[in-house]
């Protein structure tokens, strides 16, 4: 990949060869071959605009070649191409669908105009998205909506700021990029809230304050931007890593500042306009409709039939459920600007483990307790809940497995009267996963990439991808030395050993250096991953599980250590990610520096506390010693604390019990330690057919995401179909029978619903249930039924309504005087 464009008579090297984002299907017809060329190496090489043209300061982009202009090229060369040349050339018809392939350096980027918004609208949307992790499938305000809201105010203050340092004169791009990165670098909540809910709220961990759980959120989001600074040369630089998340933004952008028309006036309606249209009309309505439940809800023995049908928090694993609401599944799925391969190989993964296997091992108690779980609830079973099980399969708190002291050790005494401690079978499998994808991930891109890896590792960055016409403009801009980074990175270690060596967090100092050594070793294998496909695979369970074998019965240090680790990758693929698009954008690199440090200090101080008051605004129920009324909330009211109960589960298991304990031999979770193993064996398989079958598509088949399960247990499991659908019928029947209309709108269209949606959620959150004395419960009737999907008999869903209207609109709900329930 030392070359971003292919030699017309060579085959470049694998990282431009394999798992390069193919959104379409790959039937070899020869229809299909030449939609694929109409970008193809050879017309795309020939309009490329030569350095000196292209950094001029006004110049004029290279119109698209249109579709039909090689529907019917049967020159030699083409004919003659490379079956995998196709997947690079699409690479660079999806870029230039949305980048320009041109820059004016002189536009002034980092302004005050910048600063002013960038910021007032990132504090606005992190404080948004620090609400959301409340909820039981986490939804994400967009960053796009400060990007619309930014555009009438970054005009408005060009007109009527004085000229000068407040206002360098129009309002442009790269401002308005910038004002992207702030606000997005901003939303990102720090995962160390997860740390300050759990031990501070549920664990009443005391000594852990406000300002220190600030101060660990600092450290542990800076911490992976210097990863992701002296990661960029292969995550950022190289063409084939196209970051597809990113297009829809530029997209945006473009559709506010650019008055190209990429559909040569077929298609007259402006992007700014569809993105409003599309916007106001979405509504997150019908979040599930079980297929199977229609048929088997009011039937006796009909178990089997809810463990598939069924898809709510604490049931079953959604078999052939689906969801209008798009808020559940896009910032999961991203089903528009993920990569349609990429999305099938997920899909082939999800519903083999969901459908397949956690029902087999379920039914054939494959983990000893499977059946024995949630006999209890109105399921008669659990399947998909991330919660902790006794002996006698009834539900455990866990924090009454944890000593409430300061230390948080493990109640041993509790632990002996309830062991073997089970989980549910999807719990498990969910482990399971994990174990095979942290393996196959790095054995996969050794496999891949390796070799361009090293090349990198051995060649300065401006010798490298020298035809690329991206990186050419960008090296006109003085480059980030990677000091600045590794400063960043030896401050942030440096803070963190401080920080987490008090009683608050609990981790010793080694705790911290054995952090950054598995952050160096996962950093750049999952962040190719997400960097080709869309999809971000995560690093929490192993590194619970690394830790847990080194530090036994300690949760608050198996809980800091997951953070650190997990931090340094994940945060630092977000900024890798925003860099990518600096990079499409022509963004300054030191103004992208000083902007991406800046807002991730700022939003870590906002997130923090904005968590910590939303928690304290409900208030305690006099009930029990600091049991926030949040929690009072119904299983069912969408806001159940999934995420935070899903890492304090975690805790318990890897911290309390430890993996020795729960994994180890004689454990009935034992078996799930395969998945290592499996991580080995697995990616070389489709390795070796490919060297095999050279032209076959082998190359396609992409373990670590066909093995990864992006729904966390106790998630609303209805958004297994939608998502899928959504990929195929924009990103393979729109592509190839409406291309214009995609180049047009697609990413558009895919910001506009994520924007609509995620504001439709806010607003029904503030004024339906923030209130917890009033709050205001929509009717029950056929199409919002009390579970959400209408699988529990008619009697049970009755009842369940009467408590939850009951309960609402300030009212107290009295089983007394409804004999009909009680």
């Amino acid at each position: 990949m030392s070359s971003a464009y292919p030699q017309p008579a060579s085959i470049g090297p694998k990282l431009e060869l394999h798992d390069l984002p193919h959104t379409s299907s790959p039937l070899k017809s020869s229809s299909r071959n030449t939609l694929l060329r109409s970008s193809s190496t050879r017309s795309y090489r020939s309009s490329i605009p030569t350095a000196s043209s292209a950094l001029r300061d006004e110049v004029q982009p290279a119109p698209l070649e249109s579709d039909e202009s090689d529907a019917y090229d049967e020159d030699g060369e083409m004919e003659e191409a490379e079956e995998k040349d196709t997947y690079i050339d699409e690479i660079y018809q999806i870029i230039d669908s949305v980048v320009p392939r041109t820059d004016r350096p002189k536009l002034p980027a980092l302004t005050f105009r910048v600063w002013l918004l960038g910021l007032f609208f990132g504090t606005l949307f992190c404080v948004g998205n620090t609400i959301f992790t409340f909820r039981t499938n986490v939804t994400v305000l967009p960053a796009v909506i400060p990007v619309l809201m930014a555009y009438p105010c970054g005009r408005f203050l060009a007109r009527v700021l004085p000229r000068g340092f407040l206002n360098p004169g129009r309002f442009n791009h790269k401002e308005h990029a910038l004002i992207y990165v702030i606000s997005s670098t901003m939303s990102s909540t720090p995962y160390a809230l997860n740390n300050v809910i759990v031990q501070r709220y549920l664990l009443n961990q005391t000594g852990l304050t406000i300002a220190a759980g600030v101060c660990f959120a600092i450290v542990t989001q800076c911490f992976g931007y210097g990863f992701a600074g002296v990661t960029r040369r292969y995550l950022v630089r190289p063409a084939a890593m196209l970051w597809p998340s990113t297009l829809a933004t530029i997209a945006m952008l473009n559709s506010l500042h650019r008055k190209d028309d990429v559909s040569k006036g077929r298609y007259p309606m402006s992007r700014f306009r569809f993105f409003f249209l599309a916007s106001s009309y979405i509504a997150p309505m019908l979040s599930a409709l079980s297929v199977i439940c229609w048929f088997a809800s009011n039937k006796s023995d009909n178990k089997l039939a809810l463990v598939l049908g069924s898809s709510s928090p604490g049931a079953g694993v959604g078999f052939l459920s689906f969801t209008l609401d798009w808020s559940l599944f896009s910032s999961i799925f991203a089903p528009i600007t993920s990569p349609l391969w990429a999305i099938i190989n997920q899909f082939i993964g999800i519903y083999l483990f969901m459908w397949i296997v956690v029902p087999l091992c379920w039914w054939f108690n494959a983990f000893e307790g499977d059946q024995l779980v949630g006999r209890a609830t109105a399921y008669g079973f659990a399947l998909n809940t991330a919660f902790l099980y006794d002996k006698n399969g009834t539900k455990i708190r866990a924090a009454d497995m944890v000593s409430r002291d300061s230390m948080l050790l493990l109640n041993q005494t509790l632990y002996d009267s309830k062991k073997p401690i089970y989980i549910t079978t999807y719990f498990a499998i969910h482990y399971c996963s994990s174990f095979i994808v942290f393996v196959a991930a790095l054995v996969h891109v050794l496999l891949w990439y390796g070799p361009d890896i090293w090349h990198r590792l051995r060649t300065s960055v401006n010798e490298l991808d020298s035809e690329d016409i991206h990186a050419v403009l960008m090296d006109v801009y003085p480059e980030v030395p990677d000091w600045w980074y590794i400063a960043v990175l030896i401050a942030t270690t440096a803070g963190g050993i401080l920080i987490c060596s008090t009683d608050a967090f609990q981790l010793p100092w080694w705790g911290v250096i054995v952090a950054v050594i598995l952050a160096v070793v996962s950093m750049v294998p999952i962040g190719i991953i997400q960097a080709i496909s869309g999809q971000q695979i995560g690093l929490n369970v192993m590194s619970e599980f690394l830790i847990g074998l080194l530090l036994p019965g300690k949760v608050a240090a198996v809980m800091t250590f997951k953070t650190f680790s997990y931090m340094a990758m994940y945060q630092g693929l977000n900024l890798t990610m925003d860099m990518k698009m600096g990079h499409y954008m022509k963004i300054p690199p030191r103004s992208l520096f000083l902007a991406q440090l800046v807002s991730t200090i700022w939003g870590a101080c906002v997130s923090t506390t904005a968590a910590c008051a939303l928690l304290e605004s409900f208030g305690t129920n006099p009930t029990g010693p600091n049991y926030w009324k949040f929690q009072d909330l119904s299983t069912n009211s969408g806001w159940n604390l999934q995420n935070y109960n899903t890492f304090f589960s975690a805790g318990v298991i890897w911290g309390a019990i430890g993996p020795i304990r729960f994994f180890g031999q004689g454990s009935p979770y034992f078996k799930t330690l395969l998945g290592f193993i499996l991580g080995f064996i697995l990616p070389v398989i489709p390795w070796l057919m490919h060297k095999i079958q050279p032209n076959g598509y082998w190359h396609l088949i992409n373990i670590p995401l066909i093995t990864v399960l992006s729904q966390n247990p106790y998630s609303q499991q209805s958004n297994l179909i939608t998502p899928l659908i959504v990929a195929i019928v924009v990103n393979y029947y729109l592509k190839l029978y409406r291309t214009l209309w995609w180049k047009k709108y697609a990413y558009v269209m895919s910001a506009a619903f994520d924007a609509g949606s995620s504001i439709a959620v806010l607003i029904i959150f503030f004024f339906a249930r923030y209130n917890p004395s009033f709050t205001m419960p929509f009717p029950v009737w056929f199409l919002n039924p009390a579970d959400t999907e209408r699988c529990l008999p008619d009697d049970v869903l009755e009842c369940w309504g009467h408590k939850s209207m009951g309960d609402g609109f300030g009212g107290v709900y009295n089983e007394a005087l409804d004999p009909q329930c009680n």
